[in-house]
């Protein structure tokens, strides 16, 4: 099959691989009750928990309407829950509950089937080579 000018680039390949790495885990997510892109939020309350929703934003490049929305969900599911800084009473911090520390383990072990379906086939120099070119690219688009 002739392929189109273009396609084969690293671009778009680039882009294929993204769309079709969000697809089959956001299909892995939602068999686990996680919508794609709470994986993300839980994952930085992992991290550091308690952070401002401001904090969150910058950090997930979102607007701040996706994020109160996405929190508004799973504060109603349960994951999280936010509340008014004690200092500052305009600003308000976003915690992990029990509830959402049980959906990071799952999402955790998601990522995880996520990454060998990605490595699947590669040895482990390969592996090497392929993450420190991504690291480059990281970098240059950075």
């Amino acid at each position: 099959m002739k392929s189109k000018k273009g396609q084969n680039s690293i671009s778009n390949l680039l882009v294929q691989i993204c769309k079709l790495r969000r697809n089959k885990s956001n299909i892995l997510l939602s068999d686990a009750g996680i919508h794609g892109g709470q994986d993300i939020l839980l994952y930085y309350l992992s991290i550091e928990d308690g952070q401002t929703v401001s904090a969150l934003v910058e950090k997930m490049c979102i607007q701040h309407a996706t994020i109160s929305t996405m929190i508004d969900r799973m504060q109603a599911s349960g994951m999280i829950k936010k509340v008014k800084d004690n200092i500052d009473k305009r600003t308000s911090r976003v915690f992990i509950t029990e509830q959402g520390q049980q959906a990071y383990k799952q999402i955790a072990e998601i990522w995880k089937i996520m990454e060998t379906t990605v490595i699947k086939g590669l040895d482990t120099n390969q592996q090497k080579t392929l993450n420190g070119l991504l690291q480059i690219v990281l970098k240059n688009l950075s």
